[in-house]
């Protein structure tokens, strides 16, 4: 329901708009004339001319109206045919993240394990590192490279190779995946804390919780993969890889998103500590850009003894505390808390056997038989293991004792752990993730939900359907960030409970080596052809933009930076909203859900500031509400028109206004 301000804004810009008579119009301080300019009102207009005075819009419509309101002091833009837009709002981002730092980084490139050997030794000697002490590597692309050799079969050997003087962790640049070599492995602790090392005893005894989210090779030992909560184990120094919030920090991330275009931002998973710092510097150096920071605290520290529930209770209270405490602070807010729902839906066709994926999935994932060796590249899936077969049956009820594992695979063509059925895991308990959702949803806290598999997002739309039911009076907001894969079914029901889907749209045309990692886990890939077919379900359902618009949903902007790169693009991703086509190859991923070029700037404006619960101050260009706006060197909805769509993400940001001032610019007038 529309805010009846924001209703009453919006019928004034109108009538400012469609009047000729400005008489009694206060003169504007400074007027932007002669561009292209899209409003992101309810109508999705575009003018020629926008006035600002103080942090406020005064004016919005057409140049000759414009001119009218000038003085001998009004400063006078000729836009000279560029664009304006909203100030944009990402809305799942990691602020920390998107700034660089001088450790370890493969910066999201590809590496062979051949090529990545040599690398991480540079980074050893370069940074001096002494014996013991943690390499820790940052941005490493897990879904890109990563091919095996003779020489490195496995990730771990290829780590061990690197060193066996310092623990090895690769920290993956999605924030759930992960690598360590064997020093590492030889760190992890059992749940009272004693050193007892990962192995092949170990993964099946005191960390057999963990065996979805750790691979293995043929023999079952350890390879090196080591995701999602499974890393806490080997007791990484830095989970995520991201730096301290230093003032440095801060006003890196301040001029990242001024030059982006970004001028309000929620931080999808913030700590405690990341709050305090963010709002400590913003008291010294005021904010650039409106951020909400969704509470994201370490759950075990709730936890009183490990057999026993995260205290629900006292997350509350810490989260009401930390909004007390920082109530003040000028474009703060703190009324959002992050849930992971499910982790992530790629598997390792690499490994073998392969690791499958982990999140929530409706059905069991397949076990996809791979080939192997360098010259096979790229990946083929040449088998499928039949897991309701006699043989896999006996396997899974455990009639086989002491077998040869080397010659159940000479036999059979693939390991005994083959057999075996998953379909995901949740991050946390069922049961936790439920009562946490009902109880930040009756304390009025907004809850923005991680979920990737078809059955994560049904776990987080369950969830909120009942903390709707449960309390029917709150005002808080639901938010669903990724949703790889959507249910038809859960389409209908996103819109209904006006939840806001925060798609990483860049994600939305993969290539096939990344398709590969996913596809062939969930139906049967026997060709490049399959992983495009119209009639399959991946293709189908993934990130089903159009499909949650025409529902009714909500459609917002997350990047999701650093994940795949530090830098938020939001102009690549409003590109492949709007064509979900891979640049390389040409290739449309499910053309029937893409969506128009205005429609993609509601998600990155308008849209995004209802998320926020600011709508009525700013993410559209309508008289009275904040100066937020971006000047672009292209006209948008020119390359739309005349289909070159594929250009948006070549536009350049010239200028970045928030609150009325100029906080970046490209130099160009």
């Amino acid at each position: 329901m529309s805010h009846p301000k924001l209703i009453f804004l919006t019928l004034l810009s109108s009538l400012i708009i469609m009047s000729c008579d400005h008489k009694n119009v206060e003169p504007t301080e400074k007027l932007f004339v002669n561009g292209a300019i899209y409003t992101a009102n309810e109508k999705q207009q575009v003018v020629t001319a926008i006035g600002v005075t103080s942090d406020r819009l005064t004016y919005v419509g057409d140049t000759q109206g414009a001119l009218q309101l000038a003085n001998k002091d009004t400063e006078i833009i000729d836009l000279h045919g560029n664009m304006i837009i909203p100030g944009l709002h990402d809305v799942h981002i990691h602020l920390p993240g998107i700034v660089e730092s001088d450790n370890c980084d493969l910066k999201s490139q590809p590496f062979s394990l051949d090529n990545m050997v040599p690398r991480l030794k540079q980074c050893i000697s370069r940074l001096e590192l002494p014996d013991g002490e943690w390499l820790t590597v940052e941005q490493w692309a897990f879904s890109q490279g990563n091919e095996p050799s003779n020489a490195y079969p496995t990730i771990r050997k290829a780590l061990d190779s690197v060193s066996l003087s310092h623990p090895i962790v690769l920290l993956g640049n999605d924030g759930h995946h992960g690598a360590v070599n064997s020093y590492a492995m030889d760190l992890a602790t059992d749940s009272n804390g004693v050193i007892i090392g990962l192995t092949k005893a170990t993964l099946n005894k005191e960390f057999a919780k963990f065996k979805t989210l750790i691979g293995t090779d043929k023999d079952g030992n350890p390879n090196g993969m080591i995701n999602e909560d499974a890393r806490k184990i080997v007791n990484l120094p830095n989970l995520w890889g991201y730096p301290e919030v230093d003032l440095q920090v801060y006003q890196s991330i301040g001029r990242r998103l001024a030059s982006s275009g970004i001028t309000s931002t929620m931080d999808a998973a913030l700590r405690i500590d990341d709050i305090n710092n963010f709002a400590k510097w913003a008291k010294q150096s005021p904010l650039t850009y409106r951020l909400t920071a969704a509470f994201y605290p370490e759950f075990e520290d709730y936890r009183p003894a490990l057999d026993e529930s995260i205290n629900i209770a006292a997350l509350i209270t810490d989260l009401r505390n930390i909004q007390v405490t920082h109530k003040d602070v000028t474009n703060l807010k703190i009324d959002t808390a992050k849930i992971f729902v499910d982790g992530v839906l790629e598997g390792d066709p690499y490994a073998f056997p392969p690791t499958l994926p982990n999140a929530a999935s409706l059905t069991n994932y397949l076990q996809p038989i791979f080939s192997s060796g360098k010259e096979s590249l790229p990946v083929k899936v040449i088998n499928y293991v039949d897991t309701k077969s006699d043989l896999c049956l006996k396997v899974q009820q455990q009639k086989f004792q002491n077998f040869s594992e080397k010659d159940f695979l000479a036999d059979h063509g693939f390991v005994s752990s083959q057999c075996l059925e998953s379909n995901g895991v949740l991050e946390k308990e069922y049961d936790f993730i439920y009562n946490y959702t009902l109880a930040l949803y009756k304390a009025g806290i907004n809850v923005h939900s991680h979920a990737i598999g078809d059955r994560g997002v049904r776990v987080a739309l369950d969830t909120f359907e009942a903390a709707r039911k449960a309390n029917p009076a709150s005002d808080a907001k639901f938010s669903i960030a990724h949703a790889q894969i959507i249910h038809p079914e859960d389409i209908s029901r996103i819109a209904d409970l006006e939840v806001a889907m925060a798609f990483t749209y860049s994600w939305v045309e993969p290539s096939t080596e990344y398709q590969m990692m996913v596809s062939p886990f969930i139906e049967p890939i026997l060709s490049e052809d399959d992983l495009y077919d119209p009639s399959g379900y991946v293709y189908k359902n993934s990130y089903p933009a159009a499909s949650v618009f025409k529902a009714g949903g909500i459609l917002v902007a997350g990047s999701d930076a650093p994940v795949e790169e530090r830098d938020p693009r939001p102009m690549l991703n409003l590109e492949k909203a709007v064509t979900r086509q891979n640049e390389v190859t040409g290739r449309t991923y499910n053309s029937g859900e893409r969506i128009s070029v205005r429609d993609a700037l509601d998600a990155y404006t308008i849209n995004g500031a209802e998320m926020l619960g600011q709508s009525t101050l700013t993410g559209s260009l309508e008289i009275g509400k904040k100066a937020d706006f971006v000047i672009i060197d292209q006209d948008l909805l020119q390359l739309e028109a005349t289909d070159n769509s594929h250009k948006i993400s070549d536009t350049k940001i010239l200028a970045t206004w928030f609150d009325g001032k100029e906080i970046y610019s490209s130099g160009y007038n």
